[in-house]
Order: structure tokens, then C-alpha cells, then sequence
């Protein structure tokens, strides 16, 4: 018999059945005329037939499984019976498909955007072969370990390409990408902002990367600075601003100033080398910064290759140690005044080559911890649900124990049941996966959204592909395992006899309940205090003081189309825009600054003090105009204020120290008046004020030390103070077209959403954690819950003969409540120790908070506390309403 025949029986029975049923009345009928034709009397032959053939209903099954595997039979059977059910019990049906439908959403959520940032190769040809290189970080002294240095010079690359030559590997340059004005060449544009990214000629050959349209770049392409304004745009741009026209090839477009003609568009699906990035249009490395290609210490791109075949990167590395260093010999030797510590972690630094078959990215540096803490909370999460339905399938077996016992004393086996069972979860489970897959498309691009910030958007491909729905169907299947199994092997040891006598092993049912509550407890608790602490680490760091008043404070970068501009021109425009935006209706002060506080860049160098050897620690050197600390909002100490005049004087250089650079270089000594200087040609520092310590790129730790000097030329960063609401861009623009044309305002960022950028980790997991956190404590209230009614109903006649025997109200709820007690103490010691020793692993990630936390102990114990008391409210109560004589006479 054909699979076929196997399957149109299978979705058939009744046809199957009836063709079954005329077989064997026909073989029954024929053999009884047979024996009446011989003679034999009518009631003889069937007799006779009778003994011959045996039992009908036996050979009717054996008939069957020769046409039907009994198992696909079975399993439809199954299937159409949970169905049945399904259907029956809307409620029931709901809490479980919506309980664990949340838990399988949020797991897929979280691994799709795992998947995307740190799990999935580059869509590029055969990735497992590329790889990146770094060094190890240079940590000041008594300084935390810096990360590793991925940012290198273009000498370098020419130095480990001649290395290299055409040998273990090819190299290539990736600039780290930056948001990048682009508009028309027409004079009516408009200006919008797109992903760019410097890539040298040889790039996308090396990744494997195609066109889709046009050519992309080639080696000739990237040969002499300046001289190829060229562009190649991703397919994704491609059809949003472009629409997908195939005439796009050879219109020009105004990139970073300079008009590029676009020669080519890459490949479907490629966003570049950065997951977390997505490029937007490439242009070439020789375009960007001329002096970039010169200087050894100009270090800004990332270098990524591709393995020849049979090459490792243990002999890449080897090939590249003498050329890393040489350059680190030669940058020493430009360095004389480097303390011997830092002098030599760069004699002993080695070059690290890495796989980077998912490719480099500043984003899954920042955010791999957070989302993998995350992704095992969404774990426990399925674990809580798991033993909440297990819980409500093990209250419900109570009630289909007469079926069940009724199935056992008609033959059915134990595996039968089980498997009858079983499927009644894997149908449950998959209804539940369906609703998480479309919960977590919902919830993936918010969690993306929530790891983005004005001044770094995140963006990353979140395809709903096969590996999700992979991981989303296994987790169903591995949580109808979890849920579905035990009940199932419980309900399958019904004993018919027990049962008729009304004794079908309840106290067995409530045990195995009492275990899935604990473990529900456990999980709950250890999530509640995983989510205080991260809420109180939050707290902690919004209400640190940065040391300004950052209200009512806009930072607006300020662009020039030509930047040849001699200092004092520079000195006259940053004051000619300050005044004209100064008289602006709600303006209360400008400064002018050579970059934003809380953007990642910085200048750093040694303090030099006269008679003292160089300073180990390099320390922060901040170029502000005058009225920078009033409009700041940040207090002078002592001394006096910038003036003007100051970034003209050629002699010294009038400098304000903070608090904290005062207390470590002339502490006990009077800081007014002092000189220092740093290892450049400088004139020397005079201090002639002193500020109150503040922030200036991360609120964890103490205020580093910080000189700030006069901003000699054109300022880069204009802050503006407003009384009111913010001064609108379009104002601010027109101002700095009327000081100069071709001057405008290219990014806006208000300095509270700089700051709120420094935390995005700790918000992610604080609301995220308080978030999964609270499900969890409602899951196992709902689990707490149905046990303690189902106890309740169970104790019934009890109850009654106490409430007979002269029981008051508060001493029937309070042995309800003391059951309750009982059934959560275990889970909250061992969830308790769980969470404890999580948060000791995850120190790190929190601020001002230890593991064992008094604060966050006593706030999670009263917010179970709250949940246990509700959860236990209503079985109390509705254990101390028991009517004595209604109880008794049920009985």
C-alpha cells in the first residue's frame, strides 16, 4: 500500500472505518454461508465462525494498521481531540496560549536581535575567512584596563601590507561610520543625513561583495588624495531615495561638501561591516582628510581581511609583529616624555588577528553583555510560564481523572496516555509559538529602537528567517515538554479503582504542584531582585550631579564648507555668530567649544609642572570661549572668567583647572598663578581660575581632572542656553549664513539626551529587567494562586468540620495563609541565593549597588510579599465562606 493511500486514510477515517466494517461482514457472512451450504444448522455456523475468527475489534485494528501506521493514526486522533478541547475551554485555553505566548515572544525577540548582532555571518562571500585586527589598550596607571585599540594609521596599513605582500591575506580599510550630510547639487536641495563610510579601493573585492547596479570600486579608484569623488550607494538607499531608478548611474550628489558621481549600487542585503551600522553610501578612503595619509599618529579606520586558503591567523600575526613594532619604536621616539609604565605596554604590545566571520562592531562591544543578561531572563521567564501551565494541566487532570481511569480500565497503556497527553501540549505549545512570533516582531524593533540615541542609532537587519523560526519553534517544543510531561506521566498512573473510590491520588497532584510553585517562586523572586537592582543602579546614576546644569542647554555643531581659515579669522567668526545668536529672543548665553562633552571625543596629554618629572596620567585639555562656565551653569571657585582677549595672547596661555586637577597637582600649594605645560609647543599654562569639578564623558566614577583653555579659531560646537524651549535649528542657521556663507548648523543635540546616551545600557536592563521581572511576579501569582484554590477545594469537608468545630474567620484564612507561606519560603531562599550570585557576576553592569544590597532585598521582599498576600486574599477568603453544613453535605 502506497504512503498516499497511508495519508488520504489518515485524513478519512470515517471512510477507512465503514470500508473496515464491510470487509469483515463480508468475510464473517461468506464463511457462515459456506458452513450452511455443508449442512451445518444456521446458529451452529456462527458459533463456529465466532470461534474461527475471534475477536472482531481485534482484527479491526490489525486490519488498520496494514493500511494506517498506527502511529500517524493515533497522533491525528490526538490532534483532533486537543482541538476538541481547545475549543471547549476558551478560558483555559487563553491563559495558557497568552502565559506562554508572552515568554516565547520575548525569548524570539531577544534572539532575533542576538541573531542580527552577534550570531549572524556578514552577508558577504564565504565570511568564516575574514579577519580583524586590533592591539591591546594603553592603561594609564592606576587607571581601569582600556579596551582594545581597533583604530589604525594609513602608514601601518601600508607597513602590514608589504608584510603581507600577496601571501597569507588580503587587508583592507573600513573608516568608522559617520552620519554624513548629503543633498543634490542643485542650489534649491534639500540637505538630509545618511551612514557614510570610507572604504579603500580594494574593499568590497576583498569581502566578495557584488553590484547590483554599476561597478564598485576598484584599487585605481583609491590612488591619489582628493582625486576620485566617487560614490557607491547600498541597496536599501538606493530605493528609498532614489526609488530604484537604474538612471541613477552618474548623478552627482554632495557628500561631506564635495559633489561625487555615483558609479554603483552593492549588493541586496549588504549593510556593511558594522552589525548594529547600516551604511548607507561608500566613497573612497583617498577623500577623506588629506593629512590622514601622512601622519603614523593619525589613527581612523578599522583594518579587516581575508585569509588566503590554508592560512591562519596565528601566521598573520606573525607576519605583521615587526612592522607593529617598528611603529610603536618610531612613535616612542616622538614621545621622549611618555612614563616608563606606558613606554612599555607599547614595546610589548602584540598584534591581535581575529575570525570576524560576523564582522566588527562598536555596538556589540557596548551592548553583547546586556543583551545576552537580557536573553537569560527571557529564559526564566519560560521557565516561570512552563511551570505555571504545568500547574494549571495538573489541576485540570483532577477533573479528568474519572476519564482517565476509564481509559486505563479499558486497556489503554501508560505510553498511550502520555502521548495522548503529550500532544494535547505540543498543540498548546505551538499555538503559543504562533502568538510569540507575532509578538516578537512587534517587540524586536522597540528593544532596537531602545538601544538607539540621538548621537548613536542603531540600526540592524531583523528578518523573521529560518534560524528564528528555528528557535522560536524548538522553544514551543522544548516549553511542551517542560509543561506538558509531568502531568502527563501523573494523569497516566491513575489507578481506576482509586479513583471510583474518590481518593485518584490528589495528594500526589498537589506535591508535584508544590514543586512547579517553588520553582515559579524561585524564578519570580531571583527576577524581582535582578530588576530592583538595575532599576536602583539607574536611579543612582540619573541623580548623580554632573557638575552643570545641563536644562535648557543645546549643543549645535557648526559646519564651514571651506575650513582654510587663519586662527584670528576663525577667533572673529566664533565671536560674530556668539553675539548674533546671543540677541536671539530666550537666548541667555553661548559658548563656543571645540567639541561636545558626552560625544566620546576628547584631547588628552601630560602635565608638565616645573622641577617635576612628567605627569603618568595624561589629563583631560577642553578649548572653550569665555562665558562657557556661566552658560554652562558650572561655578568658578575662585579667580576670574575668560575673557576675549585670552585666545589671542601668544606668550601664556591663560588656563581654569578644576577642583580635582587643583587637589592632584598642587595640593597644600595655592593653584592660582601656577604654570604648567604640556609635551607639545604650547606656550605655557597660567592658571588664573578655578572651577567646580564636573562629568565630562561618563557619570560612573569620580570628575577627572580637567584644564580649560582658550578655543583658538573657528569653534566646532556652539552651546546655546535657552530660557524656554529650545532655539529652533532654522534660526540658528540663518544666524551662521549671515556671518559667513556656506557656514551653517549640521547636527542638534540637546545636552540632557547627551547625557541619557551615556546610560542607554543601564535603562535597557533596568526596564527591560523591571519589565520581565514584573511578568514573572504576575505569572507566579497566577500560579501561587491556582494551587492554593485548588487545595482550598479539596479541603473542603475539612474546612467545614473546622468552621463546625468553632473556627473563626481569621483562623481559617490564616491556615490558607500559612500554606502560602510555606509553599514560597523555599523559592524565595533559593531564588534569593540565585539572584545574588548573578548580580555579583554582573557587578560591573551596576552602579552603586552591591549584590546583596539591603535596599534591593527588603524592596523585593515587599513586592512579593504584596503578590503573595494577593494571590493568597482570594482562596482565603473563599476558604473562610465555606458554609459548614453545605460542606458536610456534599460529602
Amino acid at each position: 500500500m502506497s504512503w498516499l493511500t497511508r495519508f488520504r486514510n489518515a485524513v478519512r477515517p470515517g471512510a477507512l472505518e465503514q470500508e473496515l466494517d464491510e470487509e469483515m461482514r463480508d468475510h464473517v457472512e461468506r464463511r457462515i454461508q459456506q458452513l450452511e451450504a455443508s449442512g451445518v444448522a444456521h446458529e451452529e455456523a456462527v458459533r463456529r465462525v465466532g470461534i474461527r475468527f475471534g475477536n472482531i475489534s481485534k482484527l479491526r485494528e490489525e486490519s488498520r494498521d496494514a493500511r494506517l501506521t498506527r502511529f500517524v493514526d493515533g497522533t491525528i486522533q490526538d490532534l483532533r481531540y486537543a482541538l476538541r478541547l481547545m475549543v471547549k475551554s476558551p478560558g483555559f485555553t487563553a491563559t495558557i496560549v497568552v502565559s506562554l505566548g508572552l515568554a516565547i515572544g520575548a525569548n524570539t525577540a531577544v534572539f532575533s536581535i542576538l541573531d542580527a548582532a552577534l550570531l549572524r555571518p556578514l552577508p558577504v562571500a564565504d565570511p568564516e575567512r575574514l579577519i580583524s585586527l586590533s592591539a591591546p589598550g594603553i592603561t594609564d596607571p592606576g587607571a581601569d584596563p582600556s579596551p582594545e585599540r581597533l583604530a589604525f594609521s594609513y602608514p601601518q596599513l601600508k607597513g602590514f601590507r608589504a608584510a603581507l605582500g600577496t601571501g597569507a591575506a588580503r587587508l583592507a580599510l573600513f573608516n568608522f561610520p559617520r552620519a554624513a550630510e548629503v543633498r543634490g547639487v542643485e542650489a534649491d536641495a534639500p540637505t538630509e543625513h545618511a551612514v557614510s563610510q570610507f572604504v579603500s579601493g580594494d574593499a568590497f573585492q576583498m569581502l566578495g561583495v557584488t553590484p547590483a547596479l554599476g561597478r564598485l570600486f576598484t584599487a585605481d579608484d583609491d590612488r591619489t588624495p582628493g582625486a576620485h569623488p566617487l560614490v557607491v550607494l547600498s541597496y536599501d538607499y538606493w530605493q528609498s531615495r532614489f526609488h530604484g531608478d537604474p538612471g541613477v548611474l552618474g548623478r552627482r550628489i554632495i557628500a561631506g561638501a564635495v559633489p561625487n558621481e555615483i558609479i554603483g549600487v552593492a549588493q541586496k542585503g549588504f549593510f556593511g561591516i558594522e552589525p548594529g551600522q547600516m551604511v548607507q553610501l561608500w566613497r573612497p578612503a583617498m577623500q577623506y582628510d588629506k593629512q590622514a595619509f601622512e601622519e603614523a599618529g593619525w589613527s581612523w579606520f578599522e583594518i579587516i581581511g581575508r585569509l588566503a586558503p590554508g592560512a591562519t591567523t596565528e601566521r598573520v600575526a606573525t607576519a605583521l609583529q615587526p612592522v607593529w613594532s617598528d611603529n610603536n619604536a618610531a612613535m616612542l621616539k616622538r614621545m621622549p616624555t611618555l612614563p616608563q609604565a606606558i613606554r612599555e605596554q607599547f614595546l610589548k604590545s602584540k598584534v591581535i588577528v581575529r575570525l570576524a566571520p560576523n564582522g566588527v562592531s562598536g555596538f556589540r562591544r557596548a551592548y553583547e553583555t546586556p543583551l545576552w543578561v537580557i536573553f537569560c531572563v527571557a529564559l526564566a521567564i519560560l521557565a516561570i510560564a512552563c511551570s505555571n501551565v504545568a500547574s494549571l494541566l495538573l489541576a485540570r487532570a483532577a477533573s479528568r481523572a474519572s476519564e482517565v481511569a476509564m481509559r486505563v480500565s479499558l486497556g489503554a497503556g501508560r505510553l498511550r496516555l502520555v502521548r495522548q497527553l503529550l500532544t494535547e501540549s505540543v498543540f498548546y505549545a505551538l499555538v503559543a509559538g504562533a502568538l510569540g512570533w507575532i509578538l516578537a516582531k512587534a517587540i524586536a524593533p522597540l528593544l532596537v529602537e531602545a538601544l538607539s540615541s540621538k548621537q548613536q542609532e542603531v540600526a540592524l537587519l531583523l528578518p523573521m528567517n529560518s534560524t528564528v523560526l528555528l528557535f522560536s519553534t524548538a522553544v514551543a517544543l522544548l516549553a511542551a515538554v517542560l509543561f506538558g510531561l509531568p502531568p502527563a506521566w501523573q494523569a497516566s498512573r491513575s489507578q481506576p479503582i482509586q479513583v471510583m473510590r474518590g481518593v485518584s491520588g490528589q495528594a500526589g497532584k498537589l506535591k508535584l504542584g508544590r514543586f512547579f510553585v517553588s520553582v515559579q517562586v524561585a524564578f519570580a523572586f531571583g527576577l524581582v531582585i535582578l530588576g530592583a537592582a538595575f532599576l536602583f543602579s539607574l536611579r543612582n546614576l540619573v541623580h548623580v550631579d554632573p557638575g552643570f546644569r545641563p536644562e535648557g542647554v543645546t549643543a549645535y555643531t557648526i559646519l564651514l564648507g571651506d575650513p582654510k581659515l587663519s586662527e584670528s579669522a576663525g577667533n572673529q567668526l566664533t565671536r560674530q555668530l556668539r553675539d548674533r545668536v546671543g540677541a536671539l529672543p530666550g537666548v541667555t548665553g553661548t559658548a563656543g567649544t571645540a567639541f561636545a562633552i558626552f560625544t566620546g571625543s576628547s584631547m588628552t596629554d601630560q602635565i608638565i609642572i616645573p622641577g617635576r618629572p612628567p605627569s603618568e596620567q595624561q589629563e583631560l585639555f577642553y578649548a572653550v570661549t569665555d562665558e562657557y562656565f556661566r552658560t554652562m551653569g558650572t561655578p568658578l571657585m575662585a579667580g576670574r572668567d575668560f575673557e576675549r582677549g585670552d585666545a589671542e595672547k601668544k606668550d601664556e596661555t591663560p588656563a581654569i583647572v578644576n577642583q580635582a586637577f587643583a587637589a592632584k597637582y598642587f595640593a597644600g600649594a595655592d593653584p592660582m598663578g601656577q604654570r604648567f605645560r604640556d609635551p607639545s609647543d604650547r606656550p605655557t599654562f597660567v592658571i588664573v581660575g578655578i572651577a567646580g569639578n564636573t562629568h565630562y564623558d561618563d557619570l560612573r566614577g569620580t570628575t577627572p581632572p580637567i584644564v580649560y583653555f582658550p578655543l583658538k579659531g573657528l569653534s566646532g560646537w556652539l552651546y546655546v542656553r535657552s530660557a524656554g524651549a529650545a532655539t529652533p535649528v532654522p534660526e540658528i542657521d540663518r544666524e551662521a549664513r549671515a556671518v559667513r556663507p556656506g557656514m551653517r548648523v549640521g547636527e542638534v543635540y540637546p545636552l540632557e539626551s547627551l547625557i541619557r546616551g551615556k546610560i542607554l545600557k543601564e535603562r535597557l536592563l533596568a526596564v527591560t529587567g523591571g519589565t520581565l521581572g514584573a511578568l514573572g511576579l504576575v505569572l507566579a501569582a497566577i500560579g501561587l494562586f491556582g494551587l492554593l484554590n485548588y487545595s482550598v477545594e479539596r479541603r473542603t469537608k475539612e474546612i467545614g468540620i473546622r468552621a463546625a468545630l468553632g473556627a473563626r474567620f481569621g483562623q481559617i484564612v490564616g491556615l490558607v495563609l500559612r500554606e502560602a507561606v510555606g509553599l514560597v519560603a523555599f523559592g524565595l531562599v533559593l531564588g534569593f541565593g540565585a539572584a545574588v550570585f548573578t548580580l555579583g557576576a554582573l557587578e560591573k553592569l551596576l552602579f552603586g549597588i552591591r549584590p546583596a544590597d539591603p535596599q534591593v532585598a527588603v524592596a523585593g521582599c515587599l513586592v512579593f510579599l504584596i503578590a503573595t498576600l494577593v494571590a493568597a486574599g482570594l482562596p482565603a477568603r473563599r476558604a473562610a465562606a465555606v458554609d459548614p453544613m453545605t460542606a458536610l453535605r456534599s460529602e
